[in-house]
């Protein structure tokens, strides 16, 4: 079906700890990057003129970035120029919306505003309410299953006040938005449930995947590129280096795996942990996660890669042998869509977004949550049977033909038509 091009309309993004152009896996930096980047690509080929605006968190950066013709990325100075954790933000988030208004010199020309996370929701919530055009937001992940995960996991609860600030935002955002879009249906039933939203102004648009960019690399080509014998059987790990992502149940499922799969590795990916710009939030979780592998006995196993450009991610897929995310909440995970693109079969935690993509059994194998054994069997099942390697990866990859982001900007571009007819 013909889509009308935009031309002329314009809209507001908000993505305020999550620079779309940031390199993968650092702690501000990871799917919410690629879903805020990808969309707007595909809504300027639309003819949608979109603006990004994010924290000038470096000082080599640019203020301005241009994307493509019709989508820029423009920095805002919100505190002193450099990381700050998302915790920290709310006292800046003022400062960062009157650099928005300085920036547009207090004259809105945006058709709407569109929010993402509790961070970039408010300051489209605070523009909404100053220039009365429609708030659409995305939240990537709620502050209430957050906070009730790391309760029941962790056993103990240090960020109350972070947790009760973030909330009470969360829900100014939803009292105050059009439509609120879901990555995932799971999503949806826990802004109804926990936060009494409006069934009526929730939408469920997955993310998406550019099918193009996955599965180009031979394996063989791809080992040698990041120096990995074509005789291991390689674990990839893609993400940021944080608790809920579950990297220890990996490592101590490899533990349990090194004894049943001879020349085991694993790959993990993410955390700004080399350079001179190292991420204090990453460096400590990375000291975790290494001192845990050694005293497993698994230096010469498992490899942490640290960050890098997304441009470069197919080869990583393409050199594995299984993907895993051992997350312990996860809002969707774009990163299985990309695994799936470049016939990679994935293990994956069974919760939120992952139990959505991942047919257990069919287009992956989905295990508990925080359960070494658990993923070291599904692991294991991989290895021992090509049948059923190749029949996930077959299923998987005719699955997600159907995520594309031309076929997920469609949708998005209808809630936003709907919105300012």
């Amino acid at each position: 079906m013909p889509i009308n091009l935009q031309v002329n309309r314009r809209v507001a993004m908000f993505s305020i700890h999550s620079d779309p152009l940031a390199c993968l896996g650092s702690q501000q930096a990871g799917g919410q990057n690629i879903y805020v980047r990808s969309l707007a690509k595909e809504l300027g080929k639309l003819g949608w003129k979109v603006d990004i605006f994010t924290r000038w968190d470096t000082p080599h950066k640019k203020q301005i970035a241009h994307i493509d013709k019709n989508c820029r990325v423009i920095r805002l100075k919100g505190g002193e120029i450099g990381y700050l954790p998302r915790e920290k933000l709310i006292e800046i988030l003022p400062e960062i919306y009157q650099g928005f208004l300085k920036f547009i010199n207090y004259k809105n020309f945006y058709d709407l505003f569109h929010g993402h996370y509790w961070d970039g929701g408010w300051v489209a919530k605070e523009a909404q309410l100053q220039f009365k055009k429609p708030l659409i937001v995305n939240f990537h992940s709620l502050g209430m299953i957050k906070q009730e995960t790391k309760k029941r996991l962790l056993k103990k609860q240090n960020e109350y006040e972070y947790f009760v600030k973030r909330l009470n935002i969360e829900n100014e955002i939803i009292k105050n938005s059009s439509v609120i879009i879901s990555l995932a249906e799971s999503e949806k039933e826990d802004l109804i449930k926990l936060y009494g939203c409006n069934p009526e102004k929730c939408a469920v648009v997955p993310g998406g995947v550019d099918l193009k960019q996955w599965g180009e690399i031979e394996k063989s080509k791809a080992r040698e590129l990041i120096k990995m014998n074509n005789k291991n059987f390689v674990l990839l790990y893609v993400g940021r280096l944080e608790w809920r992502k579950g990297i220890g149940t990996l490592i101590a499922a490899t533990s349990l795996l090194k004894k049943e799969i001879l020349k085991l590795k694993v790959l993990i990916i993410g955390g700004q942990i080399f350079g001179k710009e190292k991420n204090p939030d990453d460096v400590k979780e990375y000291e975790r996660l290494k001192s845990t592998a050694k005293k497993e006995e698994l230096d010469d196993i498992v490899r942490f890669v640290g960050r890098v450009q997304h441009s470069r991610l197919p080869i990583f897929y393409s050199a594995a042998d299984i993907f895993v995310i051992p997350s312990y909440y996860e809002p969707f995970g774009l990163v299985t869509l990309e695994a799936m693109a470049s016939k990679v079969p994935v293990v994956a935690s069974n919760v939120g977004g992952l139990a959505k993509i991942i047919e257990n059994g069919k287009t992956g194998l989905l295990f508990e949550p925080r359960n070494p054994v658990a993923l070291k069997e599904k692991i294991l099942s991989i290895y021992n049977s090509k049948d059923l390697k190749e029949n996930l990866i077959s299923a998987a990859y005719k699955k997600v033909q159907g995520y594309s982001w031309g076929n997920m900007v469609i949708k998005v571009n209808e809630i936003y038509n709907k919105l300012i007819c």
